[in-house]
């Protein structure tokens, strides 16, 4: 199904043999996997004294252990990662000697924060728009590039609150508002600015409640095509499904967000889960060229998980 507004046509993208995944909440240790393997868990260790050096060193067994379950389940012959968490000190190191001795490669990005925006960039390829633009919207971040740049939006959560799935939402909406604002001005805020950011480098930044829209409804760098993924499930309608932000079954929720961008012109959206942008993502990494079912995992606020199946 394909949502319009403003000159832009939103509509569900799934790539070619990527199928979803729910692991969030795999059991391990009499906890769900979110518990010991995410932010929350890292911040827990922060506050507890435990050094910068050691904080991937603390997670690995739980990795180790969920991908044991995981892999068998999936019938998967290889395992790839992205995500924030790979960020952390000696984290890529850690996981090569943690999972040595398991009967399956595991690997991490090479870029494991843009990676995926980077795959959303070649999937809109094909539409040759002037200037393509790919959101990867997390539960702590927004990870966004055009060709010449890159940049990230960090969450706040005094503005925007996490909403843990299963707990009470505002009544009147106003978590999905500041959600849907949240995003908006971050797109607008890359439009406007993206291009002054090297696509070698990082950018982190709150978005001013006060940013303008001027310029991103007037300026050339409008794009011509957005690839938006989501941290949630989404059904052919788009209707999102549960997360941190709390919108699940907010049918306007895409229309929302470019409404609140405020961009002109038009064109295309293909909008994702994040985990099926991963995996679109693993299926460039030539290290997988000889796997034909992978196990992709983005390690952030809490794992997601997508299954990539070559014929």
């Amino acid at each position: 199904m394909s949502h319009a507004t403003s000159g832009w046509s939103a509509r569900r993208y799934v790539p070619e043999g990527v199928s979803s995944l729910e692991v969030w909440n795999h059991p391990v240790l009499g906890r769900e996997l979110w518990e010991l393997l995410g932010t929350e868990r890292v911040e827990r260790d922060r506050r507890a004294g435990v050094p910068e050096s050691m904080l991937a060193f603390h997670l690995l067994p739980v990795l180790a252990g969920a991908l044991a379950d995981l892999v068998t389940e999936h019938d998967a012959d290889a395992v790839w990662i992205c995500g924030g968490l790979t960020c952390l000190e000696g984290f890529t190191e850690l996981v090569e000697e943690a999972t040595a001795g398991l009967p399956f490669p595991v690997y991490v990005a090479e870029d494991p924060r843009y990676a995926p925006v980077h795959a959303g960039l070649r999937l809109l390829e094909p539409l040759r728009p002037r200037r393509p633009v790919a959101l990867d919207v997390g539960q702590t971040s927004i990870k966004c590039a055009s060709p010449g740049a890159q940049r990230i939006f960090e969450r706040d959560t005094g503005v925007v609150p996490f909403l843990h799935i299963g707990t009470p939402r505002p009544e009147d909406g106003r978590h999905v508002r500041a959600a849907v604002r949240f995003i908006g001005d971050a797109l607008r805020a890359f439009v406007e600015q993206g291009e002054a950011v090297p696509a070698n480098t990082r950018s982190d930044a709150a978005i001013p409640s006060n940013t303008p829209s001027t310029s991103a409804q007037t300026g050339a760098g409008t794009p011509g095509a957005l690839c938006l993924a989501l941290p949630c499930p989404l059904d052919a309608a788009l209707v999102p499904g549960g997360c941190t932000y709390g919108w699940e079954g907010h049918a306007p929720l895409v229309t929302d967000i470019l409404r609140a961008a405020g961009l002109s012109g038009g064109g295309a959206v293909l909008v994702l889960n994040d985990a099926e942008l991963a995996a679109e993502a693993a299926r460039g990494d030539p290290r997988l060229e000889d796997s034909r079912r992978v196990l992709c995992l983005t390690l952030g606020f809490g794992p997601g998980g997508a299954l990539l199946m070559r014929g």
